[in-house]
């Protein structure tokens, strides 16, 4: 009987697009409204993001309108990280960064800082990689997070303090670089401590990429538990997505489970780095791509503590997976012609859902891929 009544409400919620529910008060929650996905946002009590680049704002108007339009929330795609920002050591260059912050602010948008320290030995500076010395390394850290910090504090809502510590592939232990040769994993732990003094007000993230395995969970959750344990102050754990639809997303019901995870630690959770590239071989990839995104979105936003969602990007006409994977993959909520696609209407019924109150049911339809998500008139 149970099973018959939850079958009945899961066929009621994709026939009407959203949670099965008293009418709505505000207009946005209805189905098929024509609202914006941060009006939507807003009435569920989250963040929904895009990362960015000044010369996109800049060079196409387009882009540069649609963006604070649909999102509240902005992160610098790769101005804050230390090749860009800081090429060589007597040598900061804001400019950029500084001119996505004031969009920012212009638009009342929220700011994510990405990223005070990148894990990646590749993406550390060869002025960095090149010291020998721990306490001439531990110096450099700390002033750089120090002066990067104070010169944001109380415009950069949040920071991605260590940028995904763990290996990608093979086994997910800490990633073999620099500050690990050096300082051992105690340099995680002090990086947050250095990031609190330089703006006690942001909100402090742990960010990793592809947790889509028990392994790589188990590993980030150790991790974090180990840093709470010290006492660390962080706050938050960004999981990435970049989703390859139908082959590297996370198992039904386990990003649920990891965000809940997270969550009975005391921390929020972020979707950080969200887009699900599509090859052209899959069978109907629109709708493919759009249920899988809205599985994805409707498992976090089931958990209270997942507070926002960052696509990397948001226009299939400029993404990094063009260069990065290969071209034509898609990944993003609009597409080339700033048309919404299929997943965009799944992001806007994932956000719908948590609005009203019933997230988890939408995340329950997904999971059973119910097809729920789909082209609207």
């Amino acid at each position: 009987m149970l099973m018959r009544r939850v079958g009945f409400l899961l066929a009621l919620l994709c026939l009407a697009g959203g949670p099965v529910r008293a009418l709505p008060t505000d207009p946005c929650l209805e189905p098929g409204s024509d609202c914006t996905l941060r009006e939507l946002a807003d009435l569920a009590g989250v963040r929904i993001g895009a990362a960015t680049q000044p010369a996109l704002i800049q060079g196409d108007p387009t882009y540069a309108e649609i963006l604070p339009r649909e999102f509240g929330s902005l992160t610098p795609e790769n101005q804050m990280k230390w090749v860009a920002l800081r090429p060589d050591r007597d040598t900061y260059r804001f400019g950029p960064a500084d001119e996505l912050v004031a969009f920012a602010e212009a638009n009342g948008m929220r700011v994510r800082g990405h990223t005070l320290l990148w894990s990646d030995p590749i993406r550390i500076p060869d002025w960095v990689s090149a010291i020998d010395d721990p306490v001439e390394l531990q110096g450099v850290l700390d002033e750089h997070i120090d002066t990067v910090g104070r010169r944001y504090a109380g415009r950069v809502d949040a920071w991605d303090v260590v940028n995904e510590p763990l290996e990608i592939f093979g086994p997910p232990v800490l990633r073999d670089n620099v500050y690990l040769d050096l300082l051992g994993p105690d340099y995680i732990a002090q990086a947050f401590h250095a990031a609190r003094a330089a703006d006690p007000g942001a909100v402090l993230f742990l960010n990793e990429t592809q947790v889509t395995s028990r392994a790589k969970f188990d590993a980030l959750y150790a991790l974090v538990t180990d840093l709470l344990a010290q006492g660390v102050p962080i706050d938050a754990v960004g999981l990435q997505g970049h989703y390859l639809t139908g082959f590297n997303e996370p198992a039904p019901g386990f990003l649920q489970e990891m965000v809940q995870a997270f969550a009975d630690l005391g921390l929020l959770v972020e979707l950080t780095e969200l887009d699900m590239p599509v090859t052209p071989l899959t069978p109907d990839r629109l709708e493919a791509q759009a249920r899988s995104l809205g599985r994805v979105m409707s498992e976090c936003l089931a958990v209270e503590a997942c507070q926002g969602i960052t696509f990397w990007g948001f226009t299939d006409r400029y993404t990094w997976i063009d260069s990065f994977l290969a071209p034509g993959l898609i990944p993003l909520p609009f597409d080339v012609d700033y048309q919404k696609k299929p997943a965009w209407f799944a992001a806007a019924d994932a956000l719908r859902a948590r609005a009203v109150g019933e997230p988890a049911l939408l995340g329950l339809a997904a999971i059973l891929g119910l097809g729920c998500a789909r082209r609207r008139a």
